[in-house]
């Protein structure tokens, strides 16, 4: 008898995501035998393939939101190509707010053929400040990650794969987030993104021109040859700077990280993680 697949698909700029989806894999294949799978969707030649799961198969799909799922999220789910596929979606977000990402995943699976079978948002490091939820995931968070997988699983192994619990929007009480917020209510249809100058960063002389930030970069946006950036194709995502071995690269727009300083020191008060089955 074929064992069971089991897909580990994510998109994770700082490496967050990506291990808090993997703690979630973790646990389910500790609970039986599985082929596992894994797909990472921050390297731009990987959107650009076709994915096709059957309904035997259990995705994990990790993303980091920014008050809804990151800038990417469409292409993302336009190479997953599912047939009633049970599906467990996790977003994560810096202690502050999640916004509609979750209503968003729900839809996007749906719309790509997955069967929802649970979702969770939960608190990781942020990728543009680092010192924000910089101990998160924590042993609380991994008891409650622990459990969430296993009744993720258990329903999963009953045949259930339709979501009861109402889906619920995340918002914060940031200050100077609340036009953003409210822009992001009215208007859903349009992405996560900045103005050019906020996405402006600079590569020091410390760089050895090693290419790990271009390899992360999910819109091949960076020019290594001559240090510069295509602010148009970047996204602020941030994988750059946390994937930078000489730690090299860094936001120069005062603008932007003023907002980014405003941001933390909002977000003192701990959230915890939102589940949904």
């Amino acid at each position: 008898m074929a064992k069971k697949r089991l897909y580990l698909v994510y998109f994770s700029p700082s490496g967050s995501t990506e291990k808090i989806v993997k703690m979630v894999a973790n646990e389910i294949a500790n609970l039986d035998e599985f082929e596992v799978e894994k797909i990472n969707l921050l390297y731009s030649a990987n959107r650009k393939k076709k994915y096709h799961f059957t309904k035997d198969d259990l995705v994990v799909f990790g993303c980091a939101s920014a008050g809804k799922l990151f800038t990417l999220s469409e292409e993302m789910f336009e190479c997953l190509q599912a047939k009633e596929t049970p599906f467990i979606g996790l977003i994560t977000y810096g202690n502050a707010y999640y916004g509609i990402a979750i209503k968003e995943m729900f839809e996007r699976a749906n719309k790509s053929g997955f069967s929802v079978v649970s979702l969770g948002a939960f608190i990781s490091r942020r990728s543009i400040d680092m010192s924000l939820a910089h101990d998160r995931p924590d042993a609380s968070d991994l008891e409650i990650i622990k459990n969430f997988a296993k009744k993720s699983y258990e329903k999963f192994l009953s045949g259930d794969f339709a979501l009861h619990d109402e889906l619920k929007t995340g918002w914060g009480d940031w200050e100077l987030g609340k036009q953003v917020i409210a822009y992001r209510q009215e208007h859903p249809e349009v992405p996560y993104t900045l103005p050019p100058e906020y996405k402006s960063k600079e590569i020091s002389d410390a760089c050895k021109k090693c290419g790990t930030c271009v390899k992360n970069c999910p819109t091949d946006a960076i020019d290594i040859e001559n240090k510069i950036f295509d602010l148009d194709k970047c996204i602020a995502c941030w994988a750059c700077i946390n994937h930078c071995v000489q730690h090299a690269i860094k936001s120069t727009s005062k603008e932007f990280m003023d907002i980014v300083d405003s941001f933390v020191k909002a977000s003192g008060r701990r959230q915890e993680p939102s589940l949904f089955f």
